[in-house]
């Protein structure tokens, strides 16, 4: 294992990017992703900011400046930041990321990503027990939460919304064709009406109202939702250490999403939770169960659904495959799990799910399960080194990236 850690830690530096930036005007320093993702994606810095805490916390907190300096007026955070092109960027720019750019801010993209910073907020604080850390990056942090609970509760359900796939983090999983009127599940399908539909976003300039009432795509996403309530519970715990009241209003706002997030995802038939997507005024369940279904296993919900879930996990027609744990289930159609391919998120196995679930295993005291768990996902690391997803069946990678950043989350599982 300390070999494993080793190899995390050189794998984070050889991405590391850091310089000045002409066109945002300011210095930078983060983990890009790898080689080929050269830019600041939100959710994956959160990763690598909470490994780099087991080596050098101030790198971290480097990390994680550079991330919230970008924070909109509003609170917003974005899904990429551009720190700098270089010529295959630029090209890249006009080809993929053109119709995501922010219509204020060219530098960034308008979307979101999971929520997982206020994890990251308190891995960093645990480590440094830091009150000038938490005094100065806190209240930050708590501003993009009061954004997504003001922008993004389109409903007032207390649950958040996505307006796109990639704002999941897992851009091309099945449970997003059904909004789309894809219901045989192919992707080509679904890639080419998520192009369509940032081509709408873009004419609205990714105005939210605008774009709620284009009614093409507002999803509330189960992983982003459990993800949403980690780091609001972690706020929660850093919020008492430096203003107990503030504490207790998030408690509050904790405790109302956790109990809206079981009433609307949990389906009694199926025993597992789905998320729900928005057309014609009406909300309908994407009833496909993958990892995200899983997601509040992390969560300190009612013992009934833990078990259920993981009656679910450790189903071999399900979750439990060779590698678990694929990013659907097997005994869906919409199971690919085309690693060989970049249809990503149609059943291939991934770090980052793999650490969550973990951790939620852990959690419930679920520790024989959780050691099966960290042993198969350590094994892929050794046999195939850091990739970016792994075939649950053969584990390997396939066209997955070679060297990403996130996987080094396996040396916290």
């Amino acid at each position: 294992m300390e070999d494993l850690r080793e190899k995390a830690f050189k794998l984070l530096q050889s991405n590391k990017k850091q310089g000045y930036s002409k066109h945002l005007k300011r210095d930078f320093f983060y983990f890009a992703p790898d080689e080929i993702h050269f830019h600041q994606w939100f959710w994956d810095s959160c990763f690598h900011a909470i490994v780099m805490t087991e080596f050098k916390v101030e790198l971290a907190i480097k990390e994680i400046d550079a991330l919230l300096s970008c924070q909109t007026e509003s609170g917003f955070l974005p899904h990429i930041i551009f720190w700098k092109w270089r010529l295959i960027d630029i090209y890249q720019f006009f080809n993929s990321w053109r119709k995501e750019i922010h219509p204020k801010f060219r530098f960034f993209t308008a979307e979101i990503q999971p929520p997982v910073i206020g994890i990251t907020l308190r891995r960093i604080y645990e480590k440094t027990k830091s009150i000038e850390f938490l005094e100065k990056y806190l209240p930050m942090v708590q501003k993009y939460f009061d954004y997504l609970k003001k922008e993004r509760d389109l409903d007032k359900n207390s649950l958040i919304s996505i307006i796109t796939p990639m704002e999941s983090g897992m851009d091309m999983a099945p449970q997003f064709d059904i909004p789309f009127g894809n219901h045989e599940n192919d992707p080509v399908d679904t890639k080419g009406k998520i192009s369509a539909m940032l081509g709408e976003y873009k004419k609205v300039k990714w105005d939210l109202k605008e774009i709620y009432n284009l009614d093409i795509f507002n999803f509330e996403d189960v992983a982003v939702n459990a993800i949403y309530l980690l780091s609001l519970e972690n706020l929660v715990y850093l919020w008492d250490i430096i203003d107990k009241d503030k504490s207790r209003k998030v408690k509050e706002q904790y405790e109302r999403v956790k109990k809206r997030l079981i009433e609307l995802f949990w389906d009694e038939e199926d025993k597992i939770f789905y998320g729900l997507y928005h057309k014609g005024g009406k909300e309908f369940k994407a009833k496909i169960k993958t990892v995200s279904s899983l997601f509040p296993l992390c969560l300190d919900i009612p013992k009934k659904y833990i078990d259920s879930l993981i009656e679910h996990i450790v189903n071999k027609k399900e979750f439990w495959l060779t590698y678990p744990i694929p990013s659907v289930s097997k005994d869906e159609k919409s199971f690919g799990p085309l690693t060989d391919t970049r249809y990503i998120w149609r059943g291939t196995t991934w770090i980052n799910t793999n650490w969550f679930l973990a951790k939620g295993l852990l959690r419930h005291g679920e520790k024989e399960l959780y050691k099966k768990l960290k042993a198969k996902t350590i094994e892929l690391i050794e046999k195939h080194g850091f990739c970016e997803y792994y075939d649950p069946i053969t584990g390997e990678p396939g066209k997955a990236m070679r060297n990403f950043g996130w996987s080094t989350l396996a040396i916290d599982i």
